[in-house]
């Protein structure tokens, strides 16, 4: 039932924005709403993780597993894109103008120090609130993860600059994003088997790619905050790791190859470094990767979450 409501909520958005449903002035609020939702689930995520003691003492062994499944996302996301994936070399540049104007909800400046802070909060608020306040805390993550699914589809599908890059694209573009996806999800299977975590978690914490708060409140609302809070780490270390090692994957493994270390976050946090070292003409492919991607975060999260509980 939680994998219905995700999928229901993100597809409502979508489905409002493409048809531009609602009144014009609702789009001004369409950003604001998807941060204060999304700081929101994170003090609730914040407040979990401070009432649970065993979570708190077991941070650094957390923290070094987030690190391994971070590497083994972009590894298996490198193989995959360098041997199978094939660019269409035809393709024309990304013109500045038809990137689209988007809040950026994966990170980034000001918004990563509120979520920081709404971690940090959140954390110190859960040695002082009572037990019996969590049962409302766990309703009041389901309503506002609702609201943040429906925020992020009305911001996707408003804008219709989006659906023209995808068909500019070209078919073989359009499997980068496909590639990119298994290769994160196989390697972090794989990084999971050797530090013992179960297969259907650790592909639920590969399937970020890399979208550190959305794929962590997810997973802490509708399973446990423990996985949780490991998907923020990888995921959040996922991002940093892209940063730091794209001019080496772009002389080592060609510019192509670029696009695939920051996954979803292609399409804007490291959309200007991959346009730095790999040049215009990949700027619209790691759009596109980006994304598709970016849309496939909720959905994959959490199909593969709901097998975790299933199995």
């Amino acid at each position: 039932m939680d994998f219905l409501w995700i999928v229901l909520s993100l597809g409502l958005g979508l489905f409002l924005g493409w048809k531009r449903i609602l009144p014009g002035f609702v789009n001004n609020w369409i950003g604001p709403i998807i941060n204060i939702a999304l700081i929101l689930l994170l003090f609730a995520m914040g407040a979990q993780m401070g009432g649970d003691r065993e979570i708190l003492t077991q941070l650094d062994r957390i923290g070094l597993h987030a690190f391994c499944l971070a590497v083994g996302s972009i590894l298996g996301s490198l193989l995959m894109v360098k041997l199978f994936w094939k660019e269409d070399t035809n393709l024309p540049e990304m013109a500045e103008g038809n990137k689209t104007q988007q809040e950026n909800p994966k990170g980034g400046g000001f918004l990563l120090l509120l979520i920081i802070l709404a971690l940090g909060l959140g954390g110190l608020s859960g040695f002082f609130i009572p037990g019996l306040w969590f049962n409302y805390l766990d309703q009041a993550v389901i309503y506002a993860l609702a609201l943040l699914l429906l925020g992020i589809g009305l911001d996707l599908g408003r804008d219709p600059r989006l659906i023209k890059n995808i068909f500019r694209a070209g078919g073989k573009n359009l499997l980068l994003p496909l590639w990119i996806a298994l290769g994160s999800i196989v390697g972090a299977v794989l990084t999971g088997f050797l530090i013992g975590l179960a297969g259907f978690e650790a592909a639920a914490v590969g399937a970020g790619f890399g979208w550190y708060s959305l794929s962590a409140v997810i997973i802490s609302g509708v399973y446990n905050v423990e996985l949780g809070t490991l998907a923020f780490l990888t995921n959040i270390s996922r991002e940093v790791l892209a940063i730091l090692t794209l001019p080496l994957v772009a002389k080592i493994l060609g510019q192509g190859a670029t696009i695939a270390p920051g996954g979803a976050t292609s399409m804007d946090v490291t959309l200007p470094l991959i346009k730095k070292v790999a040049g215009n003409r990949y700027v619209l492919p790691a759009f596109i990767s980006g994304a598709t991607l970016s849309l496939m975060v909720p959905l994959l999260v959490s199909l593969f979450i709901w097998l975790a509980g299933f199995f």
